[in-house]
């Protein structure tokens, strides 16, 4: 599980060996994940509070709850069509990598004027 996160000042051409990473930040409310993005988003969240508030009880977690402590920081990355997701904790910034077929860009409700 602790793959699943990484720490944000981290180098990300690390996730990313074979290009150097072009980032782009996105509003997270034009983001739409998939179930399985959901999912890897869930997952991470509990693998982040058993290692800093154990004290939690994981099976209360909602997947809402967990999205929403990925929202601080989202990033696109240009080379993978991925997805970045940070959550800002006291003394680091840990991001969840979401793979390019695991989100979308929420369609918007165009008004005609």
């Amino acid at each position: 599980m602790s793959g699943m996160h990484q720490r944000a000042e981290v180098d990300l051409a690390k996730t990313y060996a074979t290009t150097d990473p072009i980032l782009h930040a996105i509003d997270f409310e034009d983001v739409a994940l998939t179930p399985v993005g959901a999912r890897m988003v869930h997952l991470g969240a509990q693998a982040v509070l058993r290692q800093y508030i154990p004290a939690v009880e994981l099976a209360k977690l909602t997947p809402s709850q967990a999205v929403a402590m990925f929202v601080d920081q989202v990033y696109w990355e240009e080379n993978t069509g991925g997805l970045i997701m940070c959550a800002e904790m006291a003394h680091a910034n840990l991001c969840l990598p979401i793979p390019s077929t695991h989100w979308a860009v929420r369609p918007t409700s165009g008004y005609s004027h």
